[in-house]
């Protein structure tokens, strides 16, 4: 039976940020599966959308006060 890249403590950065290359999964369960999903920081897609929504929220805070 193979483990899911999700339960592997080698997919994750300090501990906290699930970084998979290999899987294709844009939002991933959390190792607790009752707490929700994360997002796979290794996908490109997921970069570019984190860019967007912080790129979104300083131009709210700086120009719309």
């Amino acid at each position: 039976m193979d483990m899911d890249p999700v339960d592997n403590i080698v997919n994750y950065k300090i501990g906290i940020i699930y970084w998979n290359s290999e899987d294709s999964r844009l939002f991933v369960p959390k190792r607790e599966r009752s707490m929700g999903y994360t997002i796979n920081f290794a996908h490109k897609l997921n970069i570019l959308i984190l860019i967007s929504i912080t790129a979104l929220v300083v131009y709210t805070a700086v120009y719309l006060q």
